[in-house]
């Protein structure tokens, strides 16, 4: 098997594999460093590749088999870990010149628990500065690109993760998600991006991050393969006040029963008011499917949605704290877009605040509504294809707004409102545009019902146009 047939594996195809000695951890971490070298002046998807800390793991993990100790099915995978992820002992800058020197002490807690579940780190990945944006055009690090059309954005914030995982580099990718940044870049590069329940996965040790709504989720291949991570990063710590003490239940449990007899909430607003069209056909064709797969459709709606705006207010006042001491420490170094997205939030009133937590509280009472009328809900997860880099606006019907910096909310309008409820969200591939680039569905769930989403992703997946597809390049060289 070559190196790049053996990196198009996904990680429920190659665990077994490596379980059963057929190939070694060390054979397919070189496999994932060729390409990741062959890649990297492409995409542009790392701010440090791990070459030796990444040998070393995987000699340990190949010496762990030898000695039966088989850590289950991330055991001797290679992965990767967006920037703003601490690593112990590593680099991590948050794609920031500002913190261009900055090594952590100590891993955080979700590399930790993957490196204990044997996975390899395979480098830390690039983003938007701060990992405040949707495009990952990185004024310090230069753009990540899309692997299906290069001049194209991988989305943001983690788009060094979903063009890793798209493009066979890594076989799963740690990104985080405060309003759509795992999701977003799973839609436009064609892969899997999961936003699971606020407090089922720690933040600790996620630099710069807002105090509400952050996340921390997997990019990858495959829906089973995000149940997979999900699995080794879930659970309580007792040292992070925002993860809850719920049951960690086996994720790919049900991941076969399929959608008969589930009852599949279609939105009547908000979701499908500004779409490009070949979005909105993309996913109507993918809602279609699930209805011949057996979910019963019924429509919905969520009026609070209209005021989902006023949520900006938290997110500037949470961001222009968590952010002030480097203003006024290095304040030169900031990028600009991200310099002035942040600086509004020091105009922000307590009554905005206090606004934006009431359109919150109201978001979350009618998801939970409708989620009891309904299994789950689907929408499109991003309004458009991924748009070009050199693109400054991005015109829907009769609006137009920037794609970067402040205004630029129309990207993640879709994904936005389930970091304000914390409620599960997943994005499955669902086919392509006519230039060829992906287009996600976006599937929500109630909260800690991951199960569901996986249930129905899986479902989906076996039907969906992009299944098994991959980009040109990955063949390529």
């Amino acid at each position: 098997m070559t190196d790049t047939q053996l990196a198009k594996l996904t990680i429920s195809e190659l665990a077994p594999r490596i379980r059963a000695g057929e190939v070694s951890p060390v054979e397919v971490t070189e496999a994932a460093l060729a390409m990741a070298d062959r890649l990297q002046p492409t995409i542009n998807s790392f701010i440090t590749i791990l070459h030796d800390e990444a040998r070393r793991q995987a000699r340990e993990a190949e010496e762990a088999l030898a000695r039966g100790d088989y850590r289950g099915p991330l055991h001797g995978i290679p992965i990767g870990i967006k920037d703003n992820i601490a690593t112990g002992g590593i680099r991590t800058t948050v794609g920031s010149k500002v913190l261009a020197d900055h090594v952590p002490e100590e891993d955080a807690h979700v590399v930790r628990l993957c490196k204990d579940a044997g996975a390899i780190v395979l480098g830390k990945e690039n983003l938007e500065e701060f990992a405040a944006g949707p495009t990952s055009i990185n004024a310090h690090y230069g753009a990540v690109h899309n692997p299906w059309n290069l001049d194209h954005v991988a989305g943001g914030s983690s788009g060094g993760g979903g063009a890793n995982a798209a493009a066979c580099v890594t076989f799963a990718s740690l990104g985080t998600d405060l309003g759509g940044s795992v999701r977003g870049p799973g839609s436009y590069c064609g892969i899997v991006g999961l936003k699971q329940t606020f407090g089922r996965v720690s933040q600790r040790g996620l630099l710069v991050t807002s105090f509400n709504g952050d996340h921390i989720g997997p990019l990858t291949r495959s829906v089973e393969d995000s149940a997979l991570v999900l699995q080794a990063m879930a659970g309580y710590d007792p040292l992070e006040p925002s993860t809850v003490p719920v049951l960690v239940p086996d994720f790919t449990a049900d991941l076969e029963k399929g959608v008969k007899g589930l009852k599949m909430g279609i939105p009547s607003n908000y979701y499908f008011d500004l779409l490009d069209p070949e979005v909105e056909q993309t996913v109507r064709r993918a809602i279609a499917a699930l209805e011949e797969l057996g979910a019963e459709p019924v429509e919905v709606s969520i009026a609070s949605l209209r005021y989902h705006g006023a949520m900006r207010f938290s997110f500037m006042a949470d961001s222009m704290v968590a952010h002030e001491p480097y203003l006024k420490s290095n304040r030169e170094d900031y990028g600009p877009t991200v310099l002035y997205r942040t600086l509004g939030g020091q105009f922000v009133l307590g009554t905005h605040y206090a606004k934006a937590l009431k359109v919150q509280r109201l978001l979350k009472e009618e998801h939970a509504r409708v989620l009891q009328q309904v299994d789950f809900i689907v929408t499109p997860t991003m309004p458009n294809p991924a748009h070009r880099i050199d693109q400054e606006t991005l015109r829907i019907g009769d609006v137009e707004q920037p794609v970067r910096g402040p205004g630029s909310g129309i990207v993640s309008r879709c994904t936005q409102p389930s970091n304000a409820t914390g409620f599960p969200a997943i994005s499955v591939p669902c086919g392509f545009s006519g230039a060829g680039l992906p287009i996600g569905l976006q599937i929500i769930g109630r909260p800690f019902d991951e199960s569901t989403l996986f249930r129905v992703g899986r479902a989906y997946e076996a039907v969906s146009p992009a299944r098994g597809r991959r980009p040109a390049l990955v063949d390529q060289g």
